[in-house]
């Protein structure tokens, strides 16, 4: 009788080893306290909800300053365009744009940099680049002279006069 309770103990065990295994001992581990398969599922997904949000975070920090990096290029670009030098060769004046248009075109077929002033007065001022030196300016009204492209003779415009609309 003792080898028959014997071997049904074994039995047993063996019954409760086997069983252990196949529930991937989830049983022990709660009665121990410790989190289950499903417990640590759900700490995994939390962890990966969370990596996420920080690889989400990170994105969308680049990108802002990517939009700010190329907002920042605008806003220097049009400051550097709104700059006015304080001389400026003028090549012309003109009551009417399309007047003004052609002039600039002929100006920069010529290899020139133009720039234009609306007077206060109504006029559209074909001006050469501008320098804050007035030996640039005399260089500038030599080359307008030199091409014969100004349809009056070149004069030089001080921005000091505040005869332009401001920009």
């Amino acid at each position: 009788m003792k080898k028959h309770r014997f071997q049904t103990g074994i039995v047993t065990l063996c019954l409760a080893v086997l069983t252990m295994t196949a529930t991937g001992c989830d049983l022990i581990r709660a009665s121990l306290g410790k989190p289950t398969s499903a417990d640590l599922a759900v700490l995994r997904a939390a962890r990966e909800a969370r990596e996420q949000a920080v690889r989400d975070s990170i994105a969308a920090a680049e990108e802002e300053k990517a939009r700010q990096l190329i907002e920042e290029a605008a806003a220097k670009a049009a400051a550097e365009a709104a700059v006015v030098k304080r001389y400026y060769a003028v090549a012309g004046a003109f009551r009417g744009a399309e007047g003004a248009q052609f002039f600039i075109e002929k100006l920069e077929e010529n290899g020139l940099k133009v720039k234009t002033f609306d007077f206060k007065s109504g006029l559209k001022v074909v001006c050469l680049e501008g320098s804050d030196d007035m030996d640039d300016i005399r260089r500038d009204m030599a080359t307008l002279k030199r091409l014969h492209l100004a349809p009056t003779d070149p004069w030089i415009y001080d921005t000091k006069q505040k005869l332009h609309k401001e920009i």
